[in-house]
């Protein structure tokens, strides 16, 4: 298993996560990334981690959202990766709600985020097969916008509007150190 602590902003580390990633060229490298981000998020628990995140810089992340117990309202998308992703198409209806990141204070801070509800998205899966596909809900969209923000050099509280700066949330019994 091959479990790695999320790198970190304002680390040496976590200098990785302000720079665009480069592109997956052969199918074998990004299954070896995908299993590396799956035993990750798996140990530490979340609902998506992008390669940046565990200190390699290429266009690829998972998602693994489960419809369950205090989490019924979500989708039930399960387990995903996304190779390459592009975003073609985004909705102009947003929503705004709050989201963390392992990559941010170890998983303990959240603020309020506007994303778009919907979009559409080209990517490979584990296959090689090429994909495209249309997100309607709200919090999937949200997942799949903030992983892929990761693989653009962004992380969250470059996404905030300054007025939602003092909302911040401090989770801290969340940090994930505590698994480690």
């Amino acid at each position: 298993m091959a479990v790695i602590l999320p790198k970190q902003t304002g680390t040496e580390e976590g200098k990785l996560l302000f720079r665009k990633s480069e592109i997956i060229t052969g199918v074998s490298e990004g299954i070896k990334i995908v299993k590396n981000l799956k035993d990750t998020l798996d140990y530490y628990g979340g609902v998506g981690l992008a390669a940046p995140q565990i200190g390699i810089s290429r266009k690829v992340f998972i998602v693994n959202i489960v419809s369950s117990g205090k989490r019924s309202e979500l989708p039930d998308i399960g387990f995903k990766a996304y190779i390459n992703p592009e975003i073609l198409d985004a909705s102009s209806e947003t929503n705004t709600d709050f989201e963390g990141c392992l990559s941010v204070f170890y998983s303990t801070l959240y603020g309020q985020v506007g994303r778009p509800s919907s979009l559409k998205i080209k990517y490979m899966d584990i296959e090689g097969k090429k994909r495209t596909e249309d997100i309607y809900h709200p919090f999937h969209a949200r997942v799949i916008l903030h992983e892929n923000d990761h693989l653009d050099g962004k992380v969250f509280l470059q996404r905030m509007k300054a007025e939602d700066f003092p909302n911040l949330h401090w989770e801290e019994n969340l940090d994930i150190r505590k698994k480690y």
